[in-house]
């Protein structure tokens, strides 16, 4: 019996003997509302004890929709805020009616988080597209990712001027993944954001990106992969300081960048075929970055690069004002001041001096170029050039001058050994009278003879001031 009795007795419970108070506490380290309802299993002390932890991180992940909803209503109750509430919808979620997922967001706001992540799965449908953005006056951070999602707001951007209906008073960092949302209405609502992500794929409706903002340092635009007829940036944003954007177009693109203090910039546009032909040459894709390749010279201003990627045209045809016109798609992505140019020509077998010529005495780039790289992209069949091919008209292109006034830098990559590109490199060097630094670089597979090595060094010995590198030294010295 004794036996018995002592083996019956348990370890005394110390813990859940304690003050709520100090349960709280415990509750509150665990640092996530599941881990503190798990405890709900060790008694009845326990039971719905986290229920009333004053702050927690609540993550709902991969659940069913109706699940989620009965979680959120759960959490809801007066003096209880979630820092962090994180919101994963499972991938089986079917299709739901906007009302339902308008209440979700309800719930969601009710807890007044301060951190705010919701992802919806691709496969989810919602049977009316548009649904009500509520408040949420404490979230400092939003992400929300979906698939052709539309939001609204409850009031009109007036309200805003009037002080009367600040909905996102406190938030600094923004980023939408696939929710269309009319920014130029949504952003007067954030008087504070300072980061601004926006990904519009899967979206065929948001072609028009309207963003100005007092407040907005960090801009990220991803347009997806699809190809849009019509796209318009506009931004103007006075302390915007990061620039990241990406487009793809097969039609008008239009840009108004007004960003004083831009700094790093990371700009592409893509065309689904060249356009804009000037003669046999076409645009195919605009870039502008940040040259990071400045080292540990944090002190130096930044260096901007243009970036252009030109090939023929299939059909060479006859545009209307080809200078103004593309002279006009080039400077409506200089979204800065820059200073260097990226040339990438796929030539496919044709001269390309008389082009990049012309491109270099257009007025924006001519006054403004310090480096210059041009890379030659050649296909691994060789191509031939037509005989009176217009790549080389008008013909009087080595004896142009150009005013290069600034160039300091030029480098030639992908050179073939043709005698055309000896032209186009006396050319360069007789325009630019502060050059400093060439650089020539053979096209892969190319092996160079002692009649292309004499050329090459007879143009540098002409110019001794200039710092001149080839990079063909070792199989020159091979073909000897």
């Amino acid at each position: 019996m004794g036996r018995s009795g002592k083996r019956s007795e348990r370890p005394a419970d110390l813990i859940s003997v304690l003050p709520e108070d100090l349960l709280l506490q415990i509750l509150e380290h665990l640092g996530s509302a599941r881990a503190a309802a798990g405890t709900s299993l060790l008694s009845r002390r326990w039971r719905g004890l986290w229920t009333r932890l004053p702050s927690l991180t609540l993550s709902l992940h991969d659940l069913p929709f109706g699940s989620i909803q009965t979680a959120l209503h759960r959490a809801a109750r007066p003096g209880v805020y979630i820092y962090h509430l994180n919101i994963r919808v499972a991938g089986q979620a079917g299709m739901i009616g906007s009302g339902s997922f308008s209440s979700l967001l309800l719930n969601a706001a009710s807890l007044s988080p301060v951190e705010l992540r919701l992802a919806l799965p691709r496969n989810l449908q919602v049977s009316c597209m548009d649904v009500t953005l509520p408040s949420f006056h404490r979230a400092t951070s939003m992400d929300l990712r979906a698939r052709a999602l539309h939001l609204t707001v409850f009031a009109k951007p007036h309200a805003v001027s009037n002080g009367c209906y600040v909905p996102f008073r406190s938030l600094e960092r923004l980023s939408l993944s696939g929710c269309h949302i009319d920014l130029a209405t949504f952003i007067p609502f954030c008087p504070r954001l300072r980061v601004l992500q926006v990904n519009t794929t899967g979206l065929i409706d948001m072609g028009n990106i309207a963003i100005h903002s007092a407040s907005l340092e960090e801009l990220v635009v991803e347009h997806g992969n699809r190809w849009t007829r019509r796209t318009h940036v506009s931004v103007d944003s006075p302390v915007l300081k990061q620039l990241t954007a990406s487009f793809h177009a097969c039609g008008n693109i239009g840009v108004s960048i007004l960003a004083p203090m831009l700094d790093k910039v990371w700009w592409r546009c893509s065309y689904a075929k060249p356009i804009y032909g000037l003669g046999l040459w076409g645009l195919s894709e605009v870039g502008f970055n940040t040259d990071a390749g400045r080292g540990a010279c944090v002190q130096l201003p930044s260096v901007h690069v243009l970036s252009l990627h030109i090939s023929p045209v299939q059909d060479s045809v006859s545009f209307p004002n080809a200078d103004l016109s593309f002279a006009a798609e080039i400077d409506k992505h200089m979204v800065t001041n820059f200073s260097g140019l990226d040339l990438h020509l796929s030539t496919k077998g044709h001269m390309f001096g008389t082009f990049v010529l012309h491109l270099l005495g257009m007025h924006r780039i001519h006054t403004a170029l310090r480096n210059l790289k041009i890379v030659l992209l050649r296909s691994e069949v060789k191509d031939a050039c037509p005989v009176n091919c217009l790549c080389d008209e008008p013909k009087n292109w080595r004896t142009e001058t150009i005013t290069l006034a600034d160039l300091e830098n030029m480098e030639i990559e992908g050179i073939g050994g043709e005698d055309h590109e000896f032209d186009f490199l006396k050319v360069i060097f007789g325009c630019a009278p502060v050059l400093k630094r060439v650089t020539v670089k053979l096209s892969d597979g190319v092996t160079p003879s002692v009649d292309w090595c004499t050329k090459v060094n007879n143009i540098f010995m002409a110019y001794p001031s200039v710092e001149c590198n080839a990079d063909l030294v070792s199989r020159a010295k091979a073909v000897r």
